[in-house]
């Protein structure tokens, strides 16, 4: 992501970063995607001023809806290598990738009930990442969390220098790369699966995996 000096998310960006991701799920070059924001700053969330300005709040809506939509079914593992701040919006993205390396000093959370609003995009995905009673009192208050908050709490899984960020989200990319095309079937069905009911579930497993074996023979 590269909108300088915060990587703040409008419709374009939204749309063009959905169409990057989808582009990267397609090719058969990629094994792995590494998202990442140019800068300082991972990403500070939605460019409010932009929407007011555009009026098309309801379009911006679809556009970030469909762009956190992508991430539980996509066939591919997602790596997050946030460098700097990843706030609002840009804490929903942080919480959609599988595997997160944050840089030290960073922040990390929702913000928006400082200014009196509230993430109802961003909630989403962060309800599924961070422990409900972390999640809920940093909604409550904006107030984000610290780095290593955000290890202890599971939210991400290293914490590194900012310059080594990067060369660490790489090692992630390859090690997560390691399934292959099985991916491809696996990652969509843990999605599915975990907001499924048990049994459901189960079905769907059970369906998959004898699939995989018949692939396999032909």
């Amino acid at each position: 992501m590269s909108r300088p000096p915060k990587n703040m998310i409008d419709e374009q960006m939204a749309v063009e970063l959905l169409d990057a991701l989808q582009a990267q799920e397609a090719s058969p070059d990629v094994d792995a995607i590494v998202l990442a924001g140019a800068g300082e700053y991972f990403c500070a969330g939605a460019d409010a001023a932009s929407v007011r300005k555009s009026g098309r709040a309801e379009e911006f809506a679809q556009a970030v809806g469909e762009l956190f939509g992508f991430f539980p079914g996509s066939r591919k593992p997602i790596v997050g290598a946030v460098r700097g701040d990843a706030l609002a919006g840009g804490f929903g993205l942080l919480c959609s990738c599988d595997v997160v390396v944050l840089g030290s000093g960073a922040e990390v959370g929702t913000i928006e009930a400082q200014f009196g609003a509230w993430p109802m995009l961003a909630q989403v995905p962060v309800t599924r990442r961070v422990p409900e009673k972390a999640a809920l009192l940093n909604i409550l208050t904006g107030e984000p969390f610290t780095a290593e908050r955000a290890l202890a709490l599971g939210v991400v899984d290293e914490v590194v220098a900012p310059g080594d960020v990067q060369d660490r989200a790489q090692h992630w990319a390859r090690k997560v790369a390691v399934a292959g095309a099985a991916c491809a079937v696996g990652r969509p069905l843990f999605f599915r699966g975990r907001d499924q009911d048990y049994i459901r579930a189960l079905k769907g497993a059970q369906d998959a995996f004898a699939r995989s074996f018949t692939a396999t023979a032909e």
